[in-house]
């Protein structure tokens, strides 16, 4: 891990404050301010300043003091980002923030009960009141005594050799613009264009009462544009994104522009759109970020707090037949420049791949290690958290549907009346029930075994595991989508992964509105 000189958090606020004033008031010479400063490149550093102030000693005497009452385990999490948004709307810069949050926190769990605090500063004494607090949920123990805490080095599963999070700001502002332009030459009924372009350096620092201490750092990028279309009193909506844990040859390796065009005929297709169909019909869903619909209606019920309490559908079904046997799910922290990828996750665990469902069969959960401890099994590197103020949850990685062995065109054969569903748009699942419910964003009538005109307002329903059980056929052409997916889960919203190949359903109940 190279270390280069750091930048404090007053020089990096002060410098995009500067920008963000000198932008938004379209002063001239702004542009010079989006040359690169000796200054960028040590931002490459900051990972050394959590270990400056919690190195193995005081991460020793702080894990003491948490277990002091006893206590299964304990942990410090100690965590900062800098992280640039630039929106561009309307052809215009409407924002540039930028963020250094900072901080740490504590946590305690005895059996299945949760003790955590943290601290707005990495600061040594702060935290050993923080590990007070957390330790108060463990009364009347005796005292546990943790392990020395000592360095490990983690793998990365993927180098990124220059992040892209690291370009110069006249190259971030450049990648909006050109999306903008590209957006707008598509189609004269484009009338509006937005363009969102967000990265993180984000480095975590974990040291465990069973002797572990390690980092990692994780870069992250997306750009998201969202055009307009008009025509008469219609009006309809595209959306396409570029990023990933990628670094800066990305942009050069694949198309803003072409992107950017994507997303404008989405826009100007939906606006000829009829209305859905409705009723029980065959499904084929295309590949990519449609994989969200397995992550939201299959793998927030195999998180392992779900199956421990008993409320996830499948809590007690390991080993048995779920779904179809064409069915394979896998959730892989180590995908290369996965959304969700990490050499550690947030509890020191390093990331893992793990196959939760084959031939149809449940074979694993996604654990965290308190679920993990609670069902006597091991952790499958799947504790998240949304940042220091949070505490860790098994949560999902990047999760997709793995590739079968059909021709995806021919998944289209013999269905006389049908829905092709090209991407979906917000959606949500019961995990106790397994009843999910996703609009349609883009969507097209399947008729006489061929892919015909657009439809709007469609909508998917069912129950997952009598849905899951109408799969009929997988494709061979697997996307996993690292430019958008966020999941939010107990108030806590994080980057996930999301892929699928093309999957027909026999049967999936069709609805929505036709206005």
């Amino acid at each position: 891990m190279s270390m280069d000189r750091p930048i404090s958090r007053r020089d990096f606020l002060r410098r995009g404050a500067i920008l963000s004033g000198a932008l938004a008031a379209g002063l001239p010479g702004a542009a010079s301010l989006l040359s690169p400063s000796p200054a960028d490149a040590a931002i490459m550093g900051i990972g050394q300043e959590l270990r400056d102030v919690l190195n193995e000693e005081t991460v020793n005497r702080i894990l003491q003091e948490a277990l002091a009452r006893g206590g299964d385990f304990a942990d410090i999490f100690a965590e900062q980002r800098f992280r640039t948004l630039i929106v561009l709307d309307d052809g215009k810069l409407d924002s540039i923030t930028y963020g250094y949050p900072r901080g740490a926190g504590v946590r305690i769990y005895y059996r299945n009960q949760t003790g955590y605090a943290f601290s707005d500063s990495v600061d040594y004494n702060a935290l050993l009141d923080s590990a007070r607090v957390a330790s108060r949920i463990v009364q009347n123990q005796s005292r546990s005594t943790p392990l020395d805490v000592a360095s490990k080095i983690i793998r990365p599963p993927f180098t990124i050799a220059n992040p892209a999070s690291m370009m110069p700001e006249s190259a971030k502002f450049e990648i909006v613009q050109r999306m903008d332009a590209a957006a707008r030459a598509t189609d004269p009924r484009i009338g509006s264009v937005r363009v969102e372009y967000m990265d993180e350096v984000r480095d975590i620092l974990v040291g465990t009462s069973d002797g572990g201490y390690a980092m990692d750092r994780q870069y992250l990028v997306s750009v998201l544009c969202a055009p307009a279309a008009r025509s008469g009193g219609n009006r309809a909506f595209g959306l396409e994104g570029l990023g990933g844990r990628v670094d800066a040859s990305y942009f050069a390796r694949v198309s803003p522009e072409g992107a950017a065009a994507k997303a404008a005929e989405q826009a100007a297709r939906l606006l000829d759109a009829g209305p859905p169909p409705f009723g029980a019909m065959p499904v084929v869903i295309g590949p990519g970020s449609t994989g969200m619909l397995i992550h939201e209606s299959l793998g927030h019920a195999l998180e392992g707090d779900g199956i421990f309490r008993g409320t996830s559908i499948v809590a007690g079904l390991a080993g048995t037949r779920i779904a179809s046997p064409l069915l394979r799910v896998v959730d892989d922290g180590t995908w290369a420049n996965g959304r969700g990828s990490y050499a550690i996750d947030d509890e020191g665990i390093p990331g893992q791949r793990t196959v939760l469902v084959d031939a149809g069969i449940l074979r694993s959960y996604a654990l965290d290690r308190q679920s993990a401890s609670v069902l006597g099994l091991q952790s499958t590197g799947n504790g998240r958290r949304m940042s220091y103020r949070s505490q860790p949850l098994p949560r999902l990685t990047n999760t997709y549907v793995d590739r079968g062995a059909s021709d995806p065109a021919s998944l289209l054969g013999g269905i006389a009346k049908g829905l092709f569903v090209a991407q979906l748009g917000n959606g949500s699942v019961n995990p106790i029930s397994g009843n999910f419910n996703f609009t349609v964003r883009e969507g097209y009538l399947i008729e006489n075994g061929a892919i015909t005109r657009p439809v709007r307002g469609a909508a998917i329903v069912g129950n997952a595991l009598e849905t899951l059980k109408r799969i009929e056929g997988v494709g061979n052409d697997l996307v996993v989508d690292s430019t958008r997916a966020t999941c939010t889960k107990d108030g806590q919203t994080i980057p996930v992964g999301v892929g699928q190949p093309t999957i027909r359903f026999s049967s999936m109940t069709v609805g929505g509105s036709s206005t």
